[in-house]
């Protein structure tokens, strides 16, 4: 079969996928809209915007240069399979239609703040009655929430109209009405050396990719009482650094404290317990449908730092954890297991048992005054946007 993988790549999901259906015997032609800072060594077959990660802005000869990578996606129309994530890349209902009308197969995949509505996401917490846990995140989503409600319900709508299957996560899902399957993160193992320092003095380590979307504040807070309390560890903050760099260090530590918001266990704490570490993150396991007999210790932000100081203190503890989390990556992230799991799950649509059959957007209702406000906000952003699209650039200092 030949499948393609597209537009963007989130936690080198892409370039995972595209190893694991190439071990299956798949052709695959991959695509994004541009590379991420954390893995700039992952290979595609075609990177639309080839500036350096973070570049913002170029001039018209950029902007023309792009227009052309992008007129190369139409290499992909003679896939079979079309694995899309964050659809608004493009005008999503033109190329979903011209997808079906040629007969494609498509299955969508979303991973979070792509289609996670700050509001409709912290009104089922409340219902959960789990928001004073997690309270400390409905601000940041809100804040960086990438779209408005109906820029989120249209991409999830058009989705679902077109889609032949969805694998999600429930924690951003609250817009979501179809059936869906869960989205599990696809690791290459051979990327993970496995190694348990067994110190008797733990090296500790937090690696947020946004550190006001993890807990960090808490995480540091908490290594600060346990020092003072004179227990004795290393700690280690690590911020931006490559994922090459740091699958490297995570062989060399004992304990990952992962994110503390979370709702299912993340790439970090997956890639942390494949090579060695005891990891504490928070989850919910019934909720998000975790794989039972996850080792990975369930915590919060008020629960921290009593799991933290056990798990630093019962080094007999801390070893069995982390013996216990590379097998269960094995059976749970392997790319190849998992990319076999969606072609299983395309041939059994018609008879497949979800995982997931969302019912929080019947009761859903989205404030008018929150409505209203970002239409204003988009309506200012439009403006921005096409201030900086015609700007010549040759603006003089005086």
């Amino acid at each position: 079969m030949r499948i393609f993988l597209g537009l963007t790549d989130v936690a080198n999901i892409t370039a995972t996928y595209a190893k694991g259906f190439r071990a299956l015997g798949h052709q695959v032609f991959s695509a994004v809209w541009n590379k991420s800072y954390f893995y700039p060594d992952s290979k595609y077959d075609l990177v639309i915007d080839n500036r350096n990660p973070g570049t913002r802005h170029g001039n018209n000869l950029t902007y023309l240069k792009i227009i052309v990578q992008m007129a190369q996606l139409a290499r992909a129309l003679n896939c079979d399979l079309f694995i899309m994530y964050a659809p608004a890349v493009l005008p999503t209902r033109l190329y979903y239609s011209i997808l079906k009308l040629l007969g494609k197969k498509i299955l969508t995949a979303f991973w979070g703040s792509d289609i996670r509505y700050w509001y409709a996401f912290s009104e089922e917490m409340k219902c959960l009655d789990v928001q004073n846990e997690v309270s400390p995140f409905f601000e940041y989503a809100k804040n960086r929430s990438g779209g408005s409600y109906w820029d989120k319900l249209r991409t999830v709508r058009v989705a679902e109209k077109y889609s032949d299957l969805i694998i999600s996560q429930p924690d951003c899902a609250q817009l979501q009405t179809r059936p869906y399957m869960r989205a599990n993160i696809p690791l290459d193992l051979s990327d993970y050396a496995f190694h348990i320092p067994d110190r008797s003095e733990p090296l500790i380590l937090h690696a947020p990719s946004v550190p006001e979307a993890k807990g960090t504040d808490v995480v540091l807070r908490v290594v600060d009482e346990l020092r003072v309390e004179g227990v004795r560890f290393q700690f280690r903050l690590i911020e931006k650094m490559p994922n090459k760099e740091l699958r490297q260090i995570l062989t060399k530590s004992d304990i990952v404290v992962d994110e503390l918001y979370a709702t299912t266990v993340g790439g970090l704490s997956a890639e942390s317990m494949a090579t060695g570490n005891a990891v504490l993150v928070r989850y919910m396991p019934e909720y998000a449908k975790v794989p039972a007999g996850c080792p990975a210790i369930n915590v919060n932000i008020f629960t921290l730092k009593e799991h933290l100081r056990r798990v630093i203190l019962d080094r007999d503890l801390r070893k069995q954890l982390a013996i216990a989390g590379r097998p269960y990556v094995a059976a749970n992230n392997d790319h190849i297991k998992v990319c076999q799991e969606l072609l299983d799950w395309l041939e059994q649509k018609s008879t497949l048992n979800f995982d997931f059959y969302p019912s929080f957007y019947k009761n859903l209702a989205i404030p008018e005054q929150i409505i209203q406000g970002e239409k204003r906000d988009k309506g200012t952003k439009r403006k921005e946007f096409f201030n900086i699209l015609f700007s010549t650039g040759t603006t003089k200092k005086k």
